[in-house]
């Protein structure tokens, strides 16, 4: 079971409105902070709420990071509670949990996504206190962003999942072509592929009417040099660059490229057609990676390269990813907050993320192990190729993501299937935006 990306489109709800009521179940935050600063020398014992981790040699991930931890701090044992493989289920389900003032899970493991509304929503316990200096020093800028809610993290680095151009390497080699640097050269060679009748699609992404496809466009702004909330989160999609992400996505259907069933494609949608061979060239996160290289699982499996995504001609962008992943989350309500800080704090440190470089079909968070020898000794490119992106957070800088991701994804969706022109689209997108930043139903 791997980890795929999903979306709740209407957030957490009553959960989140029970959160913001509770205040951390009534207590006191600084206290919480104090208690969550002291590991315990008395005996303790944690629940941890995680998701099957891809694993390269089949080894159960998780288990080998909680028996690495316990070795550490033999005063402390680590049970599991097996998580959903969805990140909408895991929101919906945690969120509802966590705001009745469960004790457990004592630490949670959530989508890059999360910080703000359940930091908003007082479901997971402030962290920059409890961090040493330095600490973000290590990690990806993008991935503090997405961590922090006006100024206060929520959110302690696991692994990373960024996105890249799948291709077949040995099409493109039957024709003599190189791997597209820019999008008008994706166009070009994927109608030659197509017209000798070698591939079906040219490129397959995700434009289906849910997060996917925010993160599609929020990649496509940035390689046009736009985004979509400004650091203050106000409202930033406009002009040039946003009509010509939008116009893009429109082109990839109408020169025949794209089929029209990417409007239905989410993630695993997409991935299942490229190993099926249906595919040229593939957008998607890196555990496709695994998937697409793996014999029992693909049928081109051998025949796939990984690339940076292009970028458009004249920009000299190329190789932006949404800065997606996973991060470990403390319950405000534990009675364990030392000994879950502790380990959330594990997770992130050198040893796990190590771990993670040998035995994970992830891409470890800490940027210096993605230059270690256990990346280079995994020769996983996803984890070679990581240090080069160019990572771009979602707009997650407000606590109405869920409808700031509807007014970007629904009026996408309309211009890949042609009922929006480009222009309309951006229009559309921006009158949506200025409505969901109100707090306002869309």
């Amino acid at each position: 079971m791997t980890l795929h990306r999903r979306t709740v489109l209407a957030g957490v709800g009553s959960a989140v409105a029970a959160g913001l009521a509770s205040g951390c179940g009534g207590r006191d935050v600084d206290d919480l902070v104090a208690q969550a600063a002291t590991t315990p020398k008395k005996s303790a014992r944690l629940t941890w709420w995680v998701s099957e981790i891809p694993s390269r040699r089949g080894a159960v991930v998780a288990d080998l990071i909680i028996r690495a931890f316990e070795r550490r701090h033999p005063n402390v044992r680590i049970s599991k509670i097996n998580a959903l493989s969805t990140s909408d289920g895991n929101r919906s389900a945690i969120a509802t949990q966590l705001a009745g003032g469960s004790p457990q899970p004592d630490v949670y493991l959530g989508d890059t996504t999360w910080p703000t509304q359940f930091g908003r929503a007082a479901l997971a316990l402030p962290v920059n206190e409890l961090l040493p200096d330095g600490f973000w020093d290590a990690y990806p800028e993008a991935l503090r962003r997405s961590s922090t809610y006006r100024g206060t993290a929520y959110a302690v680095p696991f692994f990373l999942d960024s996105t890249y151009l799948f291709y077949r390497k040995d099409l493109l080699a039957k024709h003599g072509l190189r791997v597209p640097r820019t999008w008008e050269e994706l166009l070009h060679t994927s109608r030659t592929v197509q017209r000798a009748g070698d591939t079906a699609a040219g490129f397959l992404w995700q434009a289906a009417v849910t997060e996917s496809l925010t993160a599609n466009v929020t990649e496509f702004l940035a390689d046009a040099g736009g985004t979509v909330l400004d650091e203050r989160g106000r409202a930033a999609l406009s002009g040039a660059a946003a009509e010509r992400a939008f116009s893009l996505m429109a082109e990839f259907i109408t020169s025949g490229v794209t089929p029209r069933t990417v409007t239905t494609y989410e993630e695993s949608d997409s991935q299942d057609a490229f190993i099926n061979g249906r595919g040229l060239f593939l957008r998607n996160w890196s555990y496709a990676w695994v998937n697409s290289a793996t014999p029992n699982v693909s049928r081109v499996a051998g025949k796939v390269g990984v690339a940076l995504r292009p970028g458009f001609e004249g920009t000299g962008r190329r190789g932006v990813s949404c800065a997606g992943g996973w991060s470990n989350f403390v319950n405000p309500s534990s009675q364990q907050l030392g000994a879950a800080m502790e380990f959330a704090r594990f997770c992130a440190g050198e040893e796990v993320q190590r771990l993670l470089a040998r035995e994970a079909g992830v891409v470890p968070a800490m940027t210096s192990v993605l230059h270690g020898r256990e990346a280079r000794a995994a020769g996983d490119p996803t984890v070679l190729r990581a240090a080069d992106l160019h990572l771009v957070a979602r707009p997650v800088q407000t606590p109405h993501y869920p409808q700031v991701s509807k007014a970007l994804y629904t009026p996408a969706n309309a211009v890949v299937g042609g009922d929006l022109s480009p222009a309309a689209g951006v229009r559309a997108a921006q009158d949506g935006l200025r409505k969901a930043l109100e707090g306002k139903a869309l």
